[in-house]
């Protein structure tokens, strides 16, 4: 049987949630199967590099506008000219540019990935959305509330989605001793010091500076307590300055972006995801189920799906510094708790998020997709 010609198609392909979990689609496709292909349409970054490294074929179109319909043909002829089976859009941009061409292009099955909750389109972008839905095939919702706010919010008809949940190689415990070392004495980690740690960009809607004002409070109780930040963003001269306001410099550390946190999680006692807004589901929770790690998130989006309030973790109201800071306090209080609720959490990774899980299923929303061209035609 001929391999099926698949499309991942992004906005770009720089270190992040969404773009973790393009990566890891893109790897674990059956290659006897599937003959993939990446086009990153504004952007590359350093998981497409990685990607081509590992002999992906990755093209980068500089495709930076959708409103500019040169730009629509051009990729429409793009596609055309490869004769996709299947297109599978991530993300907003790519999604409405994408999902424009593929229309013009007449590529038979188009498949739509939403990663967030949508708390800051406006109407017109409602409406576009559900033009856009009515020619896509099935759309993936990573989390029940991301299929929920499409339902409610945009409208979105339930028949068109489908919840995959995000997932995450299980490698954490993979990395060598040497690795975990070097992240050691690099972040000033001694033997004893109890880490909390976030994974996230550094922007508004983390949480960051609620994190910081609960490690604020707990802290004086805790004075082996270290709070990393692992991620960049907008939000990092003011965290640093909100760092040294507490007189905690020197007990926070930002470790920028890295490709690995395998070496971080490994030395994390709490994984902590404080967001105000706008969640699907985060793959770095995942990585701490993964990890065996305890997790704190705030319950809101697709969190509570991730985290299990009393059983692999806490949930806590979301901009509630003193929920935060009470849940820190009880699980850096207490190593038989952190190892209860981390094996849960394991548990909890190998029933509901294994990599083997999310592409089974994704494998099989494709087969049924071009199947159903096919008895079509």
């Amino acid at each position: 049987m001929a391999r099926k010609k698949i499309l991942q198609l992004v906005e770009d392909l720089n270190i992040g949630g969404l773009e973790r979990v393009v990566q890891c689609i893109v790897m674990a496709l059956d290659r006897d199967r599937y003959d993939v292909s990446v086009w990153c349409l504004a952007r590359g970054g350093a998981i497409a590099d990685e990607l081509k490294r590992k002999g992906i074929p990755v093209e980068i179109l500089e495709l930076r506008s959708y409103h500019n319909p040169v730009n629509v043909l051009r990729l429409a002829r793009r596609m055309r000219r490869e004769g996709f089976h299947l297109i599978h859009t991530h993300g907003y941009f790519a999604g409405t540019f994408g999902r424009l061409a593929a229309a013009i292009a007449k590529v038979p099955v188009v498949i739509h990935h939403v990663h967030t909750v949508h708390t800051n389109l406006h109407s017109r972008h409602h409406r576009i959305e559900r033009i856009l839905s009515s020619g896509t095939s099935r759309i993936i919702c990573v989390s029940g509330a991301v299929r929920e706010n499409l339902s409610t919010v945009l409208g979105i008809q339930s028949s068109k989605t489908c919840v995959i949940y995000n997932a995450a190689p299980c490698r954490a415990d993979t990395c060598s001793q040497a690795e975990i070392d070097s992240v050691r004495a690099a972040m000033g980690i001694r033997p004893g010091d109890r880490v909390i740690t976030e994974v996230a960009s550094l922007s508004d809607n983390k949480g960051q500076a609620v994190l910081m004002e609960a490690f604020h409070r707990i802290a004086a109780n805790h004075e082996r307590s270290l709070l990393v930040f692992v991620g960049d963003g907008s939000r990092r001269q003011r965290l640093e300055e909100q760092a040294r306001g507490h007189g905690l410099a020197s007990r926070v550390v930002f470790a920028g972006v890295r490709k690995d946190v395998r070496p971080v999680l490994r030395l994390t006692d709490v994984l902590v995801l404080p967001t105000i807004e706008r969640e699907g589901l985060s793959v770095a929770l995942v990585e701490g189920l993964c990890a065996g790690i305890p997790l704190v998130g705030s319950r809101l989006g697709g969190i509570p799906e991730v985290v299990e309030d009393g059983v692999n973790g806490v949930l806590v109201e979301p901009r509630d510094a003193g929920d935060l800071c009470r849940a820190l306090d009880t699980l850096l209080g207490s190593s038989a708790l952190r190892k209860r609720m981390g094996d849960a959490g394991r548990a909890m990774y190998d029933r509901k998020f294994s990599l083997d899980r999310m592409m089974g299923q994704i494998q099989a929303l494709y087969d049924e997709e071009i199947a159903g061209t096919h008895h079509a035609a």
